[in-house]
């Protein structure tokens, strides 16, 4: 199956499966140092806010006109 379409999917299936690895291998979410629920949704989304911010940081600047 080596159509537009699989080439497509199997990109898009490759972005969605490095989020994971990248919040392991990076930001070490296996082992916080917190406990609970609420603590632990809390330090987890600082770490997910981190990679939003360095994704916004390092994309290019596009000017236009």
């Amino acid at each position: 199956m080596d159509t537009k379409e699989y080439v497509e999917l199997t990109n898009h299936r490759v972005g969605i499966e490095g989020l994971p690895s990248v919040f392991r291998r990076k930001y070490n979410v296996d082992n916080m140092p917190v406990r609970g629920e609420v603590r632990s949704k809390f330090y987890f989304g600082f770490k997910v806010l981190a990679t939003d911010a360095e994704r916004l940081l390092n994309r290019p600047l596009i000017v236009t006109g």
